[in-house]
């Protein structure tokens, strides 16, 4: 199952890292076409038609967003803790805090999406992320790398979410994410890497050849593959870096222009998907992989909506209602919200 969630709101001091809420944007939107076939399609299909998703939907998008959810919610950790120690002399205590309201959030969105990933995140962020936020950067990587290979092969969809949560971490604490921009060349070798072995699984898929390596283990249902896992996690850093490189092109203001506003707001654009899925589906008359026009419809008209409401939205406030409310129960303080009118003084 594809579980992810976006996780903002890391400017508690300090300027944002526009990249990354651009591919927290495009995440939004990959990790959408997911959801709805699991939370409208299959809903459906249980009742009598059964089906799997297109082959298409499985080989590019089916666990291959929340792998950049996870490594972005650890990349924001991260952050979130260098600038919280410059406000407060007990910043683990606030990011307890703010994991704990992550908890409560999700276990009531859970309510309306049995499968979300809040949950998992606020859980792997207390277990793991915390203890982990006492070591340096290589070390992290290190551990986050065997936390992948171990929990890619024991729980079939939350098993690397640890691991990716940890990389994020550890990319944050050496500074990887502030030097995106000025690394073109770096990234461009990391795209060709990805992208060639995502191609390569792909390539497996389709010509329905075993693939040369398995490594099964007891877990539930008898064991998960690592290569699947593996797999969607390349392909997710092929999708990152290659926008990466694309918003070094023209096309990129427009790009970011479009997608980080999303970002910015990806907290409250994910829980409101659920509800506008929720409740434009059924009338659609979406019950099975075979309502392909409806589902492309219902996908599309949602980030539309999404996009220009994050577009206006920001432009009279700082931050998305869910981030703001959020940040406020983080601090335990009123946050403002407006952002000053043009000619009026600063806000204080």
């Amino acid at each position: 199952m594809d579980r992810a969630t976006p996780v903002d709101d890391v400017s508690t001091a300090g300027p944002r890292i526009h990249a990354l809420d651009t591919l927290r944007g495009f995440a939004l939107c990959g990790i959408l076409i997911i959801n709805i076939y699991q939370q409208v399609v299959f809903r459906g299909a249980a009742a009598g038609t059964a089906g799997r998703m297109p082959e298409a939907v499985q080989l590019l998008f089916y666990e291959r967003f929340y792998p950049i959810f996870s490594i972005l919610f650890g990349v924001g950790f991260g952050i979130f803790l260098r600038r919280a120690a410059l406000r407060t002399g007990r910043p683990r205590l606030v990011l307890a805090r703010r994991l704990v309201i992550l908890l409560v959030i999700g276990l009531l969105h859970f309510l309306l999406h049995p499968g979300e990933a809040l949950t998992a995140y606020a859980l792997a962020g207390l277990l793991v992320l915390l203890p982990l936020s006492y070591l340096g950067g290589r070390v992290a990587l290190a551990v986050a790398l065997v936390l992948l290979f171990i929990g890619a092969q024991l729980v079939v969809g939350y098993g690397p979410i640890p691991g990716l949560l940890a990389l994020g971490y550890a990319l944050a604490m050496l500074d990887v994410p502030a030097a995106l921009e000025r690394r073109t060349g770096r990234v461009a070798v990391a795209f060709a890497v990805f992208a060639t072995l995502a191609a390569a699984w792909i390539a497996l898929r389709l010509r329905d050849v075993a693939p040369p390596f398995v490594n099964v283990v007891g877990g539930p249902g008898g064991g998960v593959s690592l290569l699947g896992p593996l797999a969607g996690i390349a392909t997710a850093l092929a999708y990152c870096c290659g926008l990466l490189l694309l918003l070094r092109t023209p096309i990129g203001p427009g790009l970011s222009a479009l997608l980080s506003p999303m970002g910015r707001m990806a907290l409250t654009n994910y829980l409101s998907a659920t509800v506008l899925f929720l409740l434009a589906g059924p009338p659609l008359g979406i019950d099975s992989t075979g309502d392909l026009p409806a589902i492309i419809g219902l996908t599309a008209g949602i980030i539309t909506v999404q996009a220009a409401w994050s577009i206006l939205w920001l432009r009279r406030f700082r931050y998305g209602p869910a981030e703001w409310a959020w940040r406020c129960l983080t601090w335990w303080q009123r946050a403002p919200i407006r952002l000053p009118r043009p000619g009026a003084g600063a806000v204080s």
